[in-house]
């Protein structure tokens, strides 16, 4: 066993602030909770002298104790900790962590190298693919270290390491794979579940960094190259802080895969003169991916002589790379088309003036921002993006394009246009994704003077987004600004009447647009004059479109032709346009996901009917939630019964008025009027609750009675004050909707549909906000507890038996915090009245 005498003269001198007798205590304080597992001596003698590495393999075997220093801030027990106090007295975590940002602030490199192996192999790690996957830990844990006090120490610390120290470190561990340069980007840009690489980025940031970054940017592409989109989005930000040095890198990035990163990309480039632009982003025209392209074609429509680019790029067509595709020539043709004819337009429709806000604070506040030029400072930017979230406030949202235009910023027009599918609204959805005709009526002028922006949201996609956020259909949301117009814009009237004749969702909004315009009926009368063996779909939607123009003699097909033919279930063809326009987008998606059509068409043939809350509080009457209590005088209130004079009452939550049910809005058996009253026990002591629903036939006698319950309700302080919130609710309205499986499937089922996790993770990112309620249909899948309706079958053999199959969803209530609740019946007893056989469950996470 080496004494303390003996490590000291083994660190030598040592570099930095710290005294070598204090770098060896802190070394022997940061590893004490190693002696619980006896491998403490053999390594501090490893960190500290470069003898004995065989202790790595004893550490990947994870001894107790391990894990304390491998993850000092995570949970260990109690009795670990003592066990450490005793083996090494005064020892505490805040302590070991003083400890380490003492080796970091002054540890010599070698010694630093030796310590990230220790905790490499503390986490149960080798060597990764060929890298120094040990430098990654320890750059990780010095950023956590460093960052996670205010001690000035990690002052210090965060002052001294760059990317030229954790170079520096790699080398003196004769650094493996393609370079020391290449092994420290990879380390401090590496990012896992639990390594996020942000408490990393100062040493990225400093001054110091970003020269790095400036002479070692080939090296940054190859490591960028191959990394998660996030990784590749800080890149293309972090480019912008010298982005003459980075014009090849982010050039690439400005044609990613990622729509996040090549917005991010296309921002750094402005920091670019014009010029400079236009030629880095003129190489992509022949070469990039065309669904990459209109990012790039947009950003050289904005630039003086981005145009002239894109025209040269169309008249080159004997290049040696060949004749243009025709996809990508179609793109570069409307680019064209936009800058020559939308750009140069008066605005399309006569607008008003600028609305200026009513709110003298809100005033006061764009006139300030007139004098904060974006991009100027981290305060400036901080106060545009304050202003981006009111709004809301804004009557006319050109006041706040004209606010960034008088601070000097050249991007106004596009940047206000884009806060529709960047920006997110109170409830964490983007403003595009659930854009409303009212608040369409705040946008509209800004796209009537700039019609090229309209033009490009035309070409659909979902905008600017992270691939964690919600899609926004762009090409919907233009349509509904369009809408707003008081007259159709010519220039986009062969477009829309496009989108009219087609088959997709998007053909009836458009037709709204297009209005009585007089080309409209013209071009669907040209259709269906053309020969009969002409394509099917555009004949079905113009003998539709002129039927809903009232045109004499014309047929409109079938509901649900759009599908085509025995796609959808009879008893989900018949729902509204608006309703069958989210089975539409689902269909979309689904194959831009790579289903096969095939298998998206048969797993549409699953979708059921059904009435849900209309976020919007539309729809008919359809309930009462909350007493009083009506119920005839003979029929008790379900309960659970113990001993004939003890009975445990379900508590009343919903009253259902049937005879405002439309017949064919589920496809459930339900009685065609009268009233059905749902109970339950809001708690989480039941799994499955017998008898909670009576139905009364109209015309039955009630009376009003107390529900007496006694149970402690979840999510609440007791049934009383469950019950005044559902009074204090708004009556239950509900509108057509439609659903799709998004419960764990059988077997059978799985084995019928292999895309069937795809399908249902689309789905799931339908964001339609249905609201609480929902009748018929499937069930709302919960943490994946398992369908309801199946799980209420009882096959024990006996009179109760039933097979899962014949189980539904009566209702479904989303009411209770991180819970559901289902009412569940088998079909039999549904159609013969048998609403006493209802079970009730309840899912939760508390």
């Amino acid at each position: 066993m080496y004494t303390f005498d003996e490590e000291v003269a083994g660190l030598g001198d040592g570099t930095g602030t710290g005294g070598a007798p204090e770098l060896a205590a802190a070394v022997r304080e940061v590893l004490a909770p190693l002696k619980v597992a006896q491998i403490f001596d053999p390594a501090v003698d490893h960190v500290l002298r470069g003898t004995g590495p065989g202790v790595l393999g004893l550490l990947r075997e994870l001894p107790r104790g391990t894990k304390m220093v491998a993850e000092p801030d995570g949970y260990q027990p109690a009795e670990l900790t003592d066990a450490v106090v005793d083996l090494h007295p005064g020892w505490t975590r805040r302590g070991a962590e003083a400890a380490r940002l003492t080796v970091y602030k002054g540890a010599p490199v070698d010694l630093l190298a030796r310590l990230g192996q220790v905790l490499h192999a503390a986490w149960g790690r080798g060597a990764e693919d060929g890298e120094l996957s040990w430098l990654r830990t320890l750059a990780h844990d010095v950023g956590r270290a460093s960052t996670a006090t205010d001690a000035a120490d990690a002052a210090d610390v965060r002052l001294r390491w760059n990317p030229d120290l954790v170079e520096e470190i790699a080398r003196a561990a004769d650094a493996p794979g393609r370079s020391a340069a290449h092994a420290t980007l990879s380390a401090l840009l590496y990012v896992d579940h639990q390594h996020w690489a942000r408490s990393r980025h100062h040493m990225l940031e400093s001054d110091a960094g970003i020269a790095y970054l400036a002479r070692h940017t080939d090296t940054l592409a190859e490591v960028a190259a191959g990394s998660e989109f996030h990784v590749r989005n800080y890149v293309a930000a972090q480019c912008a802080r010298s982005p003459e040095a980075h014009v090849s890198l982010v050039a690439e990035l400005a044609v990613d895969a990622d729509a996040g990163v090549r917005a991010q990309a296309l921002a750094t480039l402005s920091r670019l003169d014009g010029p400079r632009q236009i030629d880095t982003l003129r190489e992509h025209l022949r070469t990039a991916p065309p669904d990459r392209l209109p990012d790039a074609l947009a950003r050289l429509g904005d630039l003086d002589g981005g145009v002239v680019a894109i025209e040269e790029a169309l008249a080159d067509g004997d290049s040696d790379t060949g004749p243009l595709d025709p996809d990508r020539e179609r793109l570069l043709r409307r680019a064209v088309f936009r800058v020559r004819v939308l750009r140069s337009a008066e605005a399309a429709v006569p607008v008003p003036p600028v609305a200026a806000p009513q709110d003298a604070a809100l005033a006061e506040e764009l006139r300030a921002l007139r004098g904060l030029r974006p991009g100027s400072g981290k305060d400036e930017d901080r106060a545009w993006q304050v202003a981006e979230s009111k709004l809301a406030l804004l009557p006319d949202v050109r006041a706040l394009l004209d606010a960034r235009r008088a601070a000097g910023a050249d991007d106004a027009d596009r940047w206000t246009a884009e806060l529709l599918v960047t920006r997110v609204d109170g409830w964490g959805r983007k403003i595009g994704a659930t854009l409303t005709p009212e608040g369409a009526e705040r946008w509209w002028p800004l796209f009537a003077e700039r019609l090229h922006l309209a033009d490009e949201y035309l070409d659909g996609g979902d905008g600017k987004r992270h691939p964690d956020h919600y899609a926004v259909d762009t090409r919907t949301m233009i349509l509904t600004i369009l809408e707003r117009f008081p007259a159709t814009p010519e220039a986009l009237v062969p477009r829309l009447i496009s989108f009219a004749l087609g088959a997709d969702r998007h053909r009836l909004p458009a037709r709204r647009v297009l209005g009585d315009h007089p080309a409209a009926r013209a071009a669907a009368r040209a259709v269906l004059s053309e020969p009969s063996d002409g394509d099917a779909s555009t004949r079905s939607s113009a003998a539709e479109w002129l039927a809903e123009l009232g045109e004499p003699g014309a047929v409109a097909p079938e509901p649900g032709w759009e599908f085509g033919e025995g796609v959808l279930p009879a008893s989900v063809r018949n729902l509204p346009a608006s309703t069958l326009w989210w089975l539409d987008r689902f269909r979309e998606q689904a194959r831009e996901r790579g289903v096969p059509a095939g298998d998206v068409d048969r797993w549409l043939g699953l979708a059921r009917p059904a009435l849900r809350t209309a976020p919007d509080g539309g729809g008919p009457v359809v309930g009462r939630l909350g007493s009083p209590l009506l119920l005839p005088p003979d029929v008790p209130t379900p309960a659970t019964v113990f001993e004939p004079d003890y009975r445990n009452e379900y508590q009343l939550i919903v009253t259902l008025d049937l005879a405002a049910v439309p017949p064919d809005a589920t496809d459930l058996p339900l009685p065609p009027d009268g009233h059905v009253v749902l109970f339950a026990n809001v708690e989480l002591e039941d799994e499955l609750l017998p008898g909670g629903a009576v139905y009364v036939p109209v015309g039955t006698p009630v009376e009003e009675r107390e529900n007496s319950v006694e149970y402690e309700a979840y999510g609440y302080d007791s049934p009383e004050d469950l019950d005044e919130s559902l009074r204090r609710s708004p009556d239950l309205r509900l509108v057509p909707g439609v659903s799709l499986p998004s419960c764990p499937l059988d077997d059978e089922t799985s084995a019928a549909h292999p895309h069937a996790d795809t399908l249902q993770e689309v789905w799931s990112e339908q964001s339609d906000e249905g609201g609480e309620w929902q009748l018929g249909g499937h069930a709302y899948d919960f943490d994946g507890m398992g369908d309801p309706a199946r799980e209420s079958a009882d096959q024990e053999p006996g009179e109760n038996f039933s097979r899962p199959e014949d189980w539904v969803v009566l209702a479904q209530w989303v009411g209770v915090p991180m819970g559901i609740l289902y009412w569940t019946i088998n079909r039999r007893d549904l159609e013969v009245r048998r609403f006493d056989r209802v079970v009730v469950q309840m899912y939760a996470n508390p």
